[in-house]
């Protein structure tokens, strides 16, 4: 208990599953580039209006709100007739910071709203970008924010969300500080975050890309949350702010100059910057703080806005340990799994993971990519991120001594995402050798019905592990997670090596994909397959597809017409049947290449070089 009153000051702690008196104080919007986020926080350092809670005041206050939408909205509607916002000339990557308080309104209509019914302060954030200056993409994003919202309100947690996603349920803030507060973690003094699972409100009911993520929010995070917790997701976590700030878990120290309030001015100003508002944030969160009075609200209202595009600005960084000691980390475009590793569970820390069981409202709605090239470049983006911090020498999760001193199966299931990329070179020799050799019929095996029995076997516990996550037999689900791994793994995993390693030689430096999610998702919605815009990308999957079904129409015709010992014997029939199920898992590439004629099919020009490609590599192997 001394330990949690020394890291989150003497602030009133609620009963036990009961909401967070000040949960909802403050709230940074998010920017509408890439990596916006949204930070939503809960702390007594919010600023917002008190007063008698009159039902008038109120009413009034709801009429502006409704007015200020309306204009809102009607602004948006004419910059999409338009194509162009009509108030700026700036560029994407060339503008000012730009702050504003949304839900500013009269310092009268502030005194008449109570504590409790107070709409929280909103607050506009879009950071400055200039060309000579790197912007770290989503992890520079999220730093922005932190700062922002440290003179906001100074919560000591906030809430993490994609620009794409909303809360779907307001019990999530009453679960998370159940973890945070109410001590069911073994230690809860040294727990960062608590994670919820990604879901999505425009999920089809035959989710043929696999997008709602099963295979980690249903099983492997809740294998990771027995290894003191899962890994940041990037979304959807209500995160201790002095964690993300660098601080090191109560539990694992027992020397208080750790803390940020007995830190050396010089060196928190090295670490966050110059801004003494700032500064005096961090030193106030282990601080109990009385409440601001209200002519202290007003004049940091009025300054808000001043203070924050400091905080906005793209030099701000410069010469701290943004990036690197304090915030989201900026070595990886993996911003969430560096981080995770980097700066939470290596310094100690541990986390929760909070699954609503069906049927339970989902906490976070988001939205998926309904295009088979977004999906691809998407993943490509995850495993070529992961890869580079698996294979950096200095960034290894297997050669992390504080890592493994903490936890050894913790760091090997680290080190598993660090490495899943690695599974595309498995896959291109199930997707070569067994079609070649099965052409030319020469048997594989040497104890063909052993393997085809350890191939059945896999095949059955990844249907069992399907069906489990989803309460019930699960055929077409686990049809397409079957169907996308092999996709996926001749293509953004493949391309995902490429790009790591690239990156590692300095060849080329990793970049951060941006994926649209506002397509029409009409073929989606009913489980067919959208090419639309497929490149070099989908290239590897084509030819592999070609060669296969052409391996097995050739070497069913050998088998069947002049086999020989091999094939009577029956050598050769796992080999048939590993073809078989391939081109069945293949099919819809084989229909977008060959069958279909809709705008959506497979591109002529990756048709006609996977042709090409095959033939070639069926005439070399002859």
């Amino acid at each position: 208990m001394k330990a949690r009153k020394r890291i989150e000051g003497t602030r009133r702690r609620p009963p036990p599953c009961a909401p967070s008196p000040s949960a909802g104080r403050g709230r940074v919007e998010p920017e509408t580039e890439e990596g916006g986020k949204q930070l939503e926080e809960g702390g007594d350092g919010g600023l917002r209006a008190c007063g008698s809670g009159r039902q008038e005041p109120r009413q009034r206050r709801g009429s502006a709100q409704t007015k200020q939408y309306e204009t809102f909205k009607e602004d948006i509607e004419e910059a999409c007739r338009k194509g162009k916002n009509s108030w700026t000339n700036e560029q994407r990557q060339e503008h000012d910071a730009y702050v504003e308080i949304i839900n500013a309104g009269s310092e009268d209509e502030d005194e008449d709203e109570d504590d409790e019914t107070a709409m929280p302060l909103l607050v506009y954030v879009s950071r400055e970008k200039r060309r000579a200056f790197p912007h770290h993409f989503k992890a520079g994003a999220l730093n922005a924010l932190l700062r922002v919202s440290g003179l906001v309100s100074n919560a000591p947690y906030v809430l993490v969300l994609d620009c794409d996603m909303s809360c779907n349920s307001r019990g999530s803030a009453l679960e998370a500080m159940c973890f945070h507060l109410d001590g069911s973690p073994p230690a809860p003094e040294n727990l960062a975050f608590v994670q919820f699972p990604q879901m999505f409100h425009n999920l089809s009911a035959n989710d043929i890309y696999t997008n709602d993520l099963r295979y980690i929010f249903a099983t492997r995070w809740i294998g990771l949350d027995g290894l003191r917790g899962p890994l940041l997701s990037g979304t959807g976590f209500y995160a201790r702010r002095d964690a993300l700030y660098g601080a090191t878990p109560p539990a694992a120290t027992s020397s208080p100059t750790q803390d940020f309030w007995s830190m050396d001015a010089g060196e928190l100003a090295r670490r966050f910057g110059d801004s003494g508002d700032l500064v005096e944030s961090v030193r106030n969160l282990h601080r109990q703080q009385p409440p601001p009075s209200s002519e202290t609200q007003s004049r940091r209202r009025h300054l808000l806005p001043r203070d924050a595009t400091l905080m906005a600005s793209c030099a701000y960084e410069a010469g701290t340990g943004w990036g690197d000691e304090s915030g989201f980390m900026y070595q990886s475009v993996i911003e969430d799994y560096f981080t995770g590793y980097r700066r939470i569970f290596r310094r100690g820390w541990t986390s929760a993971y909070c699954y609503p069981a069906p049927p339970a409202r989902p906490p976070f709605l988001g939205s998926v990519p309904t295009n088979l090239n977004d999906v691809l470049v998407q993943n490509k983006r995850w495993m070529s991120g992961m890869l580079a911090i698996g294979l950096s020498p200095k960034y290894c999760p297997l050669a992390c001594r504080e890592l493994l001193a903490a936890s050894v199966p913790q760091a090997m299931a680290v080190a598993y995402f660090g490495f899943a990329a690695l599974y595309a070179f498995p896959a291109l020799c199930y997707a070569t050798l067994p079609q070649l050799c099965f052409l030319r019929g020469v048997p594989l095996f040497t104890a063909p019905w052993l393997a085809a029995a350890a191939f059945a076997s896999s095949l059955l516990q990844h249907f069992v592990e399907v069906s489990v996550a989803r309460r019930g037999l699960a055929v077409r689900a686990w049809w397409n997670e079957q169907r996308f791994w092999m996709l996926n793994a001749v293509t953004g995993q493949l391309f995902g090596c490429v790009a790591a390693v690239q990156d590692l030689l300095g060849v080329a430096a990793l970049d951060f994909d941006l994926t649209s999610k506002a397509r029409d998702g009409k073929l989606y919605q009913e489980g067919v397959f959208d090419f639309t815009g497929c490149s070099v990308l989908l290239l590897p999957a084509t030819t592999l597809c070609v060669l296969n079904a052409a391996a097995l129409a050739g070497g069913t015709w050998r088998m069947f017409t002049g086999g020989g010992g091999s094939a009577l014997s029956g050598e050769m029939f796992p080999q048939l049947f590993l073809l078989s199920y391939v081109a069945a898992l293949s099919y819809p590439l084989l229909e977008g290449m060959f069958l279909r004629q809709d705008p959506a099919r497979v591109p002529a020009r990756i048709t006609a070089l996977s042709v090409a490609l095959a033939a070639v590599v069926l005439a070399l192997f002859r």
